[in-house]
């Protein structure tokens, strides 16, 4: 499975929103049709400058995650005929746009999913 990059998006929080096509033949006449959004955030002290960090240190984040948190979005749709593999494709992107890319462009957005990320690997 190759990943092929069909939009990088520049977010008003200044992040890139990458889209990806991960879709694969699983028959001769038709697709698993996979669409990925992934946003690799470097993790920054003023990305919590709205968010207070009370009951974490911006050093324990760091040594937790390192210097990056990956957020990934995916979405899949089984046996999709090869002609209609890519209207399916555009619609899971119309669909994840549509619904979730304001959220993800929120200038609040990255530094909450960095101490959700946190506080999952330190459950």
């Amino acid at each position: 499975m190759k990943e092929k990059i069909v939009r990088e998006i520049e977010l008003e929080n200044n992040q890139t929103l990458v889209i990806s096509d991960w879709s694969r033949k699983v028959s001769e006449d038709a697709y698993v049709v996979i669409m990925k959004a992934n946003m690799d955030i470097k993790i920054k002290q003023d990305l919590f400058s709205d968010e207070p960090l009370s009951e974490f240190k911006f050093e324990d984040i760091l040594a937790t995650l390192g210097g990056n948190a990956m957020y990934e979005y995916r979405v899949e749709r089984n046996f999709i005929m090869d002609h209609e593999k890519d209207d399916v494709f555009d619609a899971l992107v119309k669909t994840f746009l549509d619904n979730l890319g304001k959220y993800v462009a929120n200038s609040k957005f990255p530094g909450k999913f960095i101490l959700k990320a946190y506080k999952d690997k330190n459950k």
